[in-house]
């Protein structure tokens, strides 16, 4: 019972901030939130998970493509300052 009382969320949050991990979260949050808008905005409950599956595809693609574009720019911007 102790073992359920050690962690307070917002005095000590879980250390996801190294590099190899945080980037990984961005797939459950995008799961998340193309399931909920989807089951709100179809009609059926069966358009959703074909639905949802575009627009989570759509979501980790637009973060990928907007990684590289803020990736180019720090490098750009690197080369120009030296």
């Amino acid at each position: 019972m102790s073992y359920l009382l050690a962690w307070t969320p917002f005095l000590d949050p879980i250390p996801i901030w190294s590099n190899a991990v945080w980037p990984w979260m961005l797939v459950p949050m995008a799961a998340a939130v193309s399931i909920v808008y989807k089951s709100v905005k179809c009609r059926t409950m069966s358009e959703v998970p074909r639905e949802a599956s575009v627009i989570f595809a759509t979501i980790l693609a637009g973060m990928a493509a907007a990684a590289v574009v803020l990736a180019v720019v720090v490098h750009v911007m690197e080369w120009a300052a030296s």
